[in-house]
């Protein structure tokens, strides 16, 4: 019979990858860390991880334990929350996982309103420009660019968001005026870097006009933020990150690229009470806000279509 603490040992060196970040994560040494994993593979009579030079790996009896370890949380969640008659504490870790822009600079202003609620839940929010996988237990709950097509995934549309051009006023007085869509070419735009694009939803750049003049490139949407802000051109950033910076001016407000995110998790996520929590969290915030990620149009809009 497993000891439910072991389990708990292996499922935060599991996600965390290091021993000191799952001490961490549960607020011990990581001494205590390493001797709960001994335990638990002397038990089972074999290696459950591999050290490598970036971190722990699983080794196939770990991949084969995994399953298993995560229904024996799921259930103990349960029945903590079961078992609590009105107080039911949110409790536990959370990994979210998003694209870079949504993340670092929408999410990441409203998680401290969700974890002022909740003082026990943890969230690690991994923003990153790339796809980040649940089937691979990177997270928990991710969102992303394009509906996803893995099987055992519950998927909803979080919501649609809009884009547009924007440049520095001081970029914008050196330069010729750009009154339509034809007047953007000669004039440098900051883009991504196809190759290494890890949507296709990324890809409206090149359909902006003409033989787009694309010499900077760079796969953080924030790099392209501070491209556009050093006067280096003009750079396609969600409404969001812009709507409050007077440092950058729209241009042809009417050429507006919406895009949507999707929020997914495992199928067994809704019965989990921490990720009921941030998934219901996540949604209102991104209903509430739809005047911020959706900027309303004031003449006639022109959308632009990806590639």
């Amino acid at each position: 019979m497993f000891d439910w603490n072991d389990i708990r040992y292996f499922l935060a060196l599991q996600r965390s990858g290091k021993l000191l970040a799952a001490a961490r994560q549960l607020r011990t040494t990581h001494a205590t860390v390493a001797r709960h994993i001994e335990q638990l593979e002397r038990q089972l009579g074999q290696p459950l991880f591999v050290q490598q030079p970036d971190g722990y790996l699983l080794t196939a009896a770990g991949r084969q334990l995994l399953p298993l370890a995560e229904q024996l949380e799921n259930t103990a969640s349960r029945m903590q929350d079961e078992a609590r008659v009105g107080h039911v504490e949110v409790a536990g870790l959370v990994r979210l996982g998003a694209p870079e822009g949504l993340g670092s600079l929408f999410l990441s202003r409203h998680l401290p309103r969700l974890m002022a609620l909740y003082p026990a839940l943890e969230i690690d929010l991994v923003s990153v420009p790339r796809f980040v996988s649940i089937t691979n237990r990177e997270v928990d709950i991710a969102i992303a660019l394009e509906r996803p097509q893995a099987n055992m995934v519950v998927t909803r549309k979080l919501t649609d968001y809009c884009l547009g051009l924007y440049a520095t006023p001081a970029y914008l007085d050196a330069h010729e005026p750009i009154r339509e869509r034809e007047d953007l070419a000669g004039h440098p735009i900051v883009g991504y870097v196809d190759d290494l694009l890890f949507s296709r939803e990324l890809m409206f750049h090149r359909g902006l006009c003409r033989n787009p003049l694309i010499n900077l490139r760079c796969t953080s949407v924030v790099g392209q933020q501070q491209a556009a802000l050093a006067d280096g051109g003009i750079a396609v950033l969600p409404y969001y990150l812009t709507y409050d910076d007077a440092r950058l001016r729209q241009l042809l407000p009417e050429l507006r690229i919406i895009r949507s995110y999707w929020i997914s998790g495992r199928s067994d996520i809704r019965r989990t009470l921490r990720y009921r929590v941030v998934w219901d969290f996540v949604v209102d915030v991104c209903q509430s806000m739809q005047w911020l990620l959706l900027q309303q149009p004031t003449q006639q809009n022109e959308s632009i279509d990806a590639g």
